[in-house]
């Protein structure tokens, strides 16, 4: 599990602000989506394409000029679908304070020259954590009626 981590750092610009000053959803949203590709097209060895983006806590903004880093890890796969948890967190440089902002749950799918869906590798948890987050990851696929 842990050769497809994918991690991805910006600085947050005034540029990408919505009307309250901070990072706007929109820009937020396209970190989660770019980090997840990384993650599934790793684990997939070849191309990968969003398939949902199922759910997404917004829980603090970003201010403008933080350090965002967002972490993809490949969570469940089935047989071309790999589900997929980013994690957000803000950090301002100046003083290292550090916040969880984020959460998303993404699905890509795997798909060959043709765009047709193709098989991905298993998904091998070697730690605790792996195996916790496997098992949270099924568990999440089973409630969207997926098997």
């Amino acid at each position: 599990m842990s050769f497809s981590r994918a991690e991805l750092m910006v600085t947050t610009m005034p540029y990408q602000q919505n009307v309250h000053g901070d990072l706007f959803g929109g820009e937020i949203l396209s970190l989660i989506d770019k980090a997840a590709a990384v993650a599934a097209i790793r684990h997939a060895g070849g191309s990968a394409v969003t398939a949902s983006i199922d759910r997404v806590d917004f829980k603090y903004p970003i201010p403008i000029g933080a350090l965002v880093n967002v972490a993809a890890t490949v969570d469940f796969v089935g047989n071309s679908s790999m589900e997929i948890t980013v994690e957000v967190h803000s950090e301002i440089v100046s003083t290292g304070e550090r916040t969880h902002t984020h959460t998303a749950h993404v699905v890509f799918v795997a798909i060959d020259e043709n765009g047709k869906p193709r098989r991905v590798p298993r998904l091998i948890p070697e730690t605790d954590e792996e195996r916790a987050r496997f098992e949270s990851a099924r568990r999440h696929r089973e409630e969207r009626g997926r098997p």
